[in-house]
């Protein structure tokens, strides 16, 4: 999710795009977050990661609660471990994946029980008003997107090959 959204989105200034790289998927988004919006308190920090990442480090959302600092993240739910999934597929096609299924997880119903903003789209048109209402929420908010598993993301077979 990381690397398709470095293609799209607009940088508006140096040293203001942090990658992850391969540890990504390993869930250090969040805590990078964390420390760039300790770092800058007065710019706005925006994490992007998949569901898998989320489920590593997700419950930092807590960190950021008690200490008052107004993360937005947005969450691509497509219930799978694409990291995992993908060089499985390349490998040995799509009907032989294992362990790289995970459930279509609320993961905005979480950080609001923490004390968060959540958001919740279905629809590419939802996605600019949720980040808005997430922003303007003043809170760490977290804007869960549902993606569908069967979108190409270009990124095919292992990133170790």
């Amino acid at each position: 999710i990381v690397a398709q959204a470095s293609k799209v989105l607009p940088v508006p200034e140096e040293n203001c795009w942090m990658d992850p790289g391969p540890l990504g998927t390993l869930g250090v988004g969040m805590p990078f977050a964390l420390a760039a919006q300790i770092s800058k308190p007065d710019k706005r920090v925006l994490i992007i990661y998949g569901d898998g990442a989320f489920g590593l480090n997700g419950f930092e959302y807590d960190t950021a609660v008690r200490f008052n600092l107004p993360i937005v993240g947005i969450v691509g739910v497509d219930a799978a471990w694409g990291q995992m999934a993908r060089p499985q597929a390349a490998v040995y096609g799509a009907n032989r994946l294992v362990a790289t299924k995970l459930n279509y997880t609320r993961y905005d119903k979480i950080v609001e029980a923490m004390g968060g903003h959540g958001e919740y789209c279905e629809r590419p048109d939802e996605i600019g008003p949720a980040l808005e209402r997430a922003f303007a929420s003043g809170k760490p908010a977290l804007v869960n997107v549902v993606m569908r598993q069967d979108i190409d993301t270009g990124m095919k077979g292992s990133t170790y090959a």
